[in-house]
């Protein structure tokens, strides 16, 4: 069986207090739906989230060390890292992986909130681009038609979660590696917070 790949739709976007991320949960290996449960938005710091286009281990991988990175650095300075700053470090490991053809393979979207809400595409060679709103994957085309036509500045937290949904949603009709339902995460002043089925679900039917 071919390694695992995943983060087949991934989106980011900016709203008026925060950050939205938000991805499907197939894993695919080729042809074949290996996992329906596959997590593709984690947190790498209590106010930081990622997710990510490529391979499972890959990601999981970029979150271990990331996570590492950022106490580390909390530890020794005491203070928390800024967004800016974690993105800095990101890119740099990629790119360092890269020269030593040590590589990572995946395109990632990193969202956080330190004295404002920052949002960030960086691709699997470090390169990185500050953004209003992103996608990722193979779906990432029927996404961003969505966020390009109904994205708006400012917009409310509940506006931003529905707006992501949808954009997934788009993806998972028409993209046969996006699918298995939408994981929504939130990071604004109170920190980062995973949304549960029943929260995206109550505030989508509104």
């Amino acid at each position: 069986m071919e390694q695992l790949k995943t983060g087949t739709t991934t989106v980011g976007l900016l709203y008026k207090d925060g950050v939205v991320l938000a991805a499907d949960r197939r894993a695919t290996a080729g042809h074949i739906v290996a996992s329906k449960t596959a997590e593709k938005v984690m947190a790498i710091s209590d106010r930081i989230g990622i997710t990510t286009a490529g391979m499972v281990a890959d990601l999981q991988a970029v979150v271990r060390i990331m996570r590492s990175e950022l106490t580390l650095h909390e530890i020794r300075s005491s203070s928390k890292l800024s967004v800016d700053g974690a993105v800095g470090l990101l890119s740099t490991i990629l790119f360092n992986r890269r020269l030593s053809l040590n590589i990572l393979y995946g395109e990632f979207i990193v969202g956080g909130y330190d004295t404002a809400p920052h949002l960030y595409s960086i691709d699997e060679a470090g390169g990185q681009g500050k953004d209003k709103f992103t996608v990722t994957g193979s779906g990432g085309v029927f996404a961003l038609g969505v966020l390009e036509g109904d994205y708006k500045d400012n917009m409310t937290e509940e506006e931003a979660i529905k707006l992501a949904f949808k954009a997934v949603s788009s993806s998972i009709k028409r993209d046969v590696y996006t699918g298995e339902g939408i994981d929504i995460a939130i990071m604004n002043k109170k920190g980062y917070k995973k949304m549960t089925d029943e929260e995206v679900q109550k505030i989508v039917s509104r």
